[in-house]
């Protein structure tokens, strides 16, 4: 073996043809053979080297992780940014006012007994409107927020102070019977109220919301038949209140568990 100017170089002879020999220069390595005269030189890469260049799948392997892990950093970055942003449209929306003691409303809940705003102030409140007869939007809203209050237990902080009311837009066939057996569905406790066409629409009046019906559609007078199915467009926020009656905020419809889990947190936070 000799060395010269930094490249190292060996001479074997396997046998009494061929004269084999190998340069090392920068961590790569290159097979030469000689074999006698007239039959020329051959010379071989090292195969670990040719499987580097031509198959570069380890680099690959580590960019596409390292643009995974941008990726996914990007998402929770937007994801709080989102919220935050939600949090603040919240507070400054003009649906809802800032104190619930400024919306004298009085309706009826599911055991007959007339109550006022003035009833829920003094513990936080989930606050939306819906009738029972709806097909998606309600029963999904109260399913939600009976799992975010699961998962609000298991963050350690205890929801049982959390009212949920639920104000009927549907005056004619939610009559307090009605919800009491709907709201019985639900593994939660949830206030219904109801009342006359006059007192709900004045209720939604309040706190910014509305309703309408959609269907059916095909009857000038807007009235259902006697088999005919009666459906409502209406809001489908979640108004939140804490225990001082202050408006803190909105859950829309579908927003991420996440989100809404700890917005509920937060509301806690505020008592």
């Amino acid at each position: 073996m000799v060395s010269f100017k930094g490249q190292i170089f060996s001479w074997q002879l396997p046998n009494r043809k061929h004269l084999h020999w190998r340069i090392a220069e920068k961590n790569r390595m290159t097979d030469y053979t000689a074999g006698l005269p007239g039959r020329g030189i051959a010379i071989t890469s090292d195969p670990m080297a040719s499987s580097r260049e031509n198959n570069p799948d380890g680099r690959s392997f580590w960019a596409r992780r390292s643009v995974m892990l941008g990726l996914v950093g990007l998402f929770v970055i937007l994801a709080g940014a989102v919220f935050w942003m939600s949090e603040q449209q919240a507070r400054k929306m003009n649906v809802g006012f800032p104190q619930l003691a400024d919306q004298h409303f009085t309706l009826t809940d599911q055991t007959g007994v007339q109550r006022s705003n003035d009833d829920f102030i003094g513990r936080p409140l989930a606050l939306f409107f819906g009738y029972t007869y709806c097909p998606d939007v309600c029963p999904m809203t109260l399913t939600m927020l009976s799992t975010a209050m699961d998962d609000v237990r298991e963050s350690g902080v205890d929801p049982s102070d959390l009212q949920i009311l639920f104000i009927t837009v549907d005056a004619e066939r939610d009559t307090p019977q009605q919800l009491a057996a709907y709201l019985s569905l639900f593994d939660m406790p949830v206030t219904g109220l109801t009342g006359s066409v006059e007192a709900l629409s004045a209720a939604r009046a309040a706190f910014g919301a509305y309703a309408s019906v959609a269907m059916p559609q095909n009857r000038e007078d807007g009235k259902a038949g006697e088999d005919e199915v009666v459906l409502f467009d209406h809001s489908a926020a979640v108004y939140l209140y804490d225990a001082t009656g202050r408006f803190a905020g909105t859950i829309v419809f579908e927003e991420p568990t996440e989100f809404v889990r700890q917005k509920l947190i937060n509301l806690f936070a505020k008592t």
